[in-house]
């Protein structure tokens, strides 16, 4: 059923209000994780920044699809859902990649990262042709497992990093399972909204976790990499 239109061709009002403050709040986070990444020189923070950055991006396209179709019109409108689809993307990798540079030795990621980055490729080039919000949520969903399986690691699961970071990815999954589910609490209160304000409170516990990131950068006399818990 095609969205109604409020005086102001403002279809979903309350999606774009959640939608814009999880913007705001992703804003603000990228900015600080940048100034951390600034201070302490960890790339793993500064790409943890640019993960948020785009998260930002995201929701902002995200809020103005949902609050202006009618005002953009058919063909704008879905290249502004596309927009939506491509930025989540980039940031599920960008924090699969900041992730990488915390927990693998520089020789290994290398490899690891080409292929993040051809899998992205792909997953742009199909978005280009579709537009279920189900392949947005395999993306991200399939980027996070990828994450949490590092920060299970042996190396890595000691850290205070990976314990915001789990907590995030955790709530992350609730706030999809929200989204799936079709629950709506009222008609100005629906399942994006919802998946929007739990996702806000995942994406502080993330915050958290990616201020602690610390570089593996150079190979280690005992197992090939420096511990980020030293």
């Amino acid at each position: 059923m095609a969205p109604r239109a409020s005086a102001l061709n403002i279809t979903e009002p309350s999606t774009l209000l959640t939608d814009y403050a999880l913007a705001t709040l992703c804003a603000a986070l990228a900015w600080r994780l940048r100034a951390a990444a600034d201070a302490t020189r960890q790339r793993a923070v500064g790409v943890w920044a640019l993960a948020f950055a785009a998260t930002a991006l995201g929701s902002l396209f995200g809020g103005t699809y949902h609050g202006f179709q009618l005002m953009l019109g058919e063909r704008t409108a879905a290249a502004v859902w596309t927009l939506t689809t491509i930025t989540v993307g980039a940031a599920a990798c960008l924090l699969l990649t900041a992730s990488l540079l915390a927990s693998v030795s520089p020789k290994a990621r290398r490899w690891w990262l080409a292929i993040v980055l051809a899998q992205y490729a792909v997953y742009v080039a199909w978005m280009l042709r579709h537009d279920e919000f189900s392949y947005v949520i395999v993306e991200y969903g399939s980027a996070m497992l990828c994450v949490l399986a590092l920060m299970l690691t042996a190396r890595m699961r000691k850290t205070q990093a990976a314990r915001w970071i789990v907590a995030g990815i955790a709530l992350s999954i609730v706030a999809a399972l929200v989204q799936q589910s079709g629950f709506d609490v009222h008609r100005h209160l629906n399942h994006n909204d919802l998946q929007h304000l739990v996702q806000m409170a995942a994406v502080w516990l993330l915050y958290r976790g990616g201020t602690r990131l610390r570089d593996v950068t150079w190979p280690d006399t005992d197992d090939g990499m420096i511990d980020p818990r030293k």
